[in-house]
């Protein structure tokens, strides 16, 4: 629904209706679920800001978009060998499942030192930790869906409610209550930061045009420096070096040059950008092609 962001691992197939806003941030590691926050649609233009950041080669979302999806209860990893492999998988499948370790170790013919070490060399936990921290990640994700904290615990298989606050102090360092709907809502309620000034040096790998879908900024090449307002594009031409100063609370948008005309709107940027065959390319200048380029794209208006 209209507000809403959603983070999908990639691979992941995201349908909607609408104007969507695709956003990849290669080196964020948002983990293997797809997860959904309501955000409002006062939340809107800094979304499309960080659409921008994506386009303009940024490789992780700003910090407070990623502190959004900050995974304190991400679930532990599944561990390789196969015996583990089959006990996780069980237990993923049964988070209640009480089932001791050794009775485990039985059912797959190895011995519980052998399924111990498999664990531990594979994610890092014992199995008793293993199981706490799946249990807490189930146990999080049924709070946030209204449950109760008494009712998740024993769902999820703890026998107490003080046993599930123990478990989620030493796996997220906070209790179930910081989990639940309304502890969840009031973050995702609060106002969007201010959209901050960026100074952005990057190359195009092919001719594009530069929009400001709102407020200004002020472009820079060798030789050439333009200051911009809403509604305005240049063309920026393949190899060049470019600074890029968008003031606060502003917005640039690269798009395809075949793209590019007088009366552009966002939703022509969305289609140019989700078509493979026309989506524009900028590489983040290296630290010190940047350093000589601060050297010569001193911007003059």
């Amino acid at each position: 629904m209209a507000g809403d962001v959603v983070l999908a691992p990639h691979g992941a197939f995201v349908t909607g209706h609408g104007v969507v806003l695709p956003m990849a941030f290669p080196d964020f590691d948002g983990g293997e679920h797809t997860r959904r926050l309501h955000m409002g649609t006062a939340w809107s233009k800094r979304m499309i800001f960080e659409f921008s950041r994506s386009l303009l080669g940024e490789t992780h979302p700003s910090e407070c978009i990623a502190a959004l999806f900050d995974d304190r209860a991400r679930p532990p990893r599944v561990p390789e060998p196969q015996a583990a492999r089959k006990v996780a998988q069980k237990l993923i499948a049964y988070p209640a499942d009480q089932t001791p370790l050794l009775e485990f170790a039985q059912l797959h013919n190895i011995s519980s030192r052998t399924l111990q070490r498999q664990f531990v060399a594979s994610t890092g936990f014992t199995f008793s930790e293993w199981r706490a921290a799946l249990r807490v990640s189930v146990a999080a994700d049924l709070l946030a869906h209204d449950f109760r904290i008494g009712q998740v615990s024993q769902m999820v298989g703890f026998s107490a409610t003080s046993s599930l606050t123990r478990a989620f102090k030493r796996h997220t360092g906070d209790t179930p209550s910081a989990f639940t709907s309304p502890r969840m809502h009031a973050v995702c309620e609060q106002q969007p930061p201010m959209i901050p000034a960026t100074t952005t040096f990057a190359r195009a790998s092919d001719d594009i045009a530069l929009w400001i879908y709102s407020g200004t900024a002020t472009v820079t090449t060798p030789g050439y420096c333009r200051f911009m307002g809403a509604g305005e594009t240049v063309t920026i031409p393949s190899g060049t070096s470019t600074r890029l100063d968008v003031s606060a609370g502003s917005v640039a948008l690269p798009v395809p040059l075949a793209a590019a005309h007088d009366d552009l709107t966002l939703s022509d940027v969305l289609a140019a950008s989700v078509n493979p065959l026309a989506a524009v390319e900028l590489q983040r200048l290296s630290a010190q092609e940047r350093a000589d380029a601060e050297q010569v794209l001193v911007p003059s208006v």
